[in-house]
């Protein structure tokens, strides 16, 4: 099993970085092509980016070499390619700015081929089935891709070729963004202790809630009117059945720094009633 995974992973490697110098070269003839360029200047950009992507892949080996390592030291996989990437980038405000946006390349191109780690309903509580997360990138991607080379050629035909390649880039993104979800999901559960509920959504939202600051939890009913006004509603698409009511406002921090402050939360989980009596046998009351 060793073997047929590193040979996986070195196979991901090596289509990651074609595809990257592949979207890389179709960027440099396309800005290139309306400029009388002189050979030695297209040859210092081949070089340049040919000795990038060289790069690029021994610090890809570099990470997975050390993520192997941490492997053997931490009980989770979301932990172990966080403390490898802290290694690498060294410094801890370049892995601040960095931190989501590699994670978010990890979890869409390398985490499939690790094993699915399990959640043992007592400190670890899944959400992957109830969160409806394939079907949510299958609708980006269904609605974005097919139609983003035709794009990208009509604005390129109007001398626009830096804009067509910013909206190629996000659209880009905001699908790579959706497939890391699907993946983070699977190894990012809501975990909980005796003094916190960590609560997850893949990538997405996140928030460490003390205990104390839990007034009641419940399954939500037919009769609740759940909105994003009164309660923290996350991730899109899933399937809310549980209800977390606090004493003050907490903070629920999103991407690109967004946070939300809500007083009430409501949360999906795969098997809520394990949860609530977790919480019930932490002292929390269980309406």
């Amino acid at each position: 099993m060793e073997i047929i995974y590193q040979k996986s992973v070195k196979g991901a490697k090596v289509k990651f970085i074609i595809g990257l110098a592949i979207v890389v070269s179709f960027f440099n003839i396309s800005m290139l092509k309306e400029h009388q360029l002189l050979n030695y200047q297209i040859a210092l950009v081949i070089f340049v980016t040919t000795s990038g992507f060289i790069f690029d892949y021994l610090v890809l080996t570099k990470l997975f070499k050390l993520f192997e390592l941490e492997k053997t030291q931490f009980s989770s996989i979301d932990c172990s390619i966080n403390s490898a990437l802290r290694k690498i980038l060294k410094w801890p405000l370049l892995f601040k700015i960095l931190k989501v946006e590699l994670l978010t390349l990890y979890y869409a191109f390398f985490a499939k081929f690790e094993k699915k780690e399990t959640t043992n309903e007592t400190t670890t509580f899944s959400y992957s089935k109830l969160s409806n997360a394939k079907d949510m990138f299958w609708i980006v991607a269904i609605a974005q891709l097919p139609t983003l080379p035709f794009i990208h050629a009509i604005i390129e035909n109007k001398n626009e070729p830096m804009l067509a390649w910013v909206v190629t880039l996000l659209t880009l993104w905001s699908v790579i963004c959706y497939l890391a979800q699907v993946q983070a999901i699977r190894f990012r559960p809501i975990e909980l202790d005796n003094k916190l509920l960590k609560y997850r959504s893949g990538l997405s939202w996140k928030s460490d809630i003390p205990l104390k600051k839990i007034i009641k939890a419940r399954k939500i009913t037919y009769k609740d009117k759940v909105d994003g006004f009164a309660y923290f509603l996350s991730p899109l698409g899933s399937e809310k059945n549980i209800i977390i009511e606090f004493d003050t406002s907490i903070k629920f921090f999103g991407p690109l720094c967004f946070s939300k402050s809500r007083k009430k939360a409501a949360i999906s989980l795969d098997k809520p009633e394990q949860f609530l009596n977790q919480l019930s046998l932490r002292g929390i009351e269980i309406a």
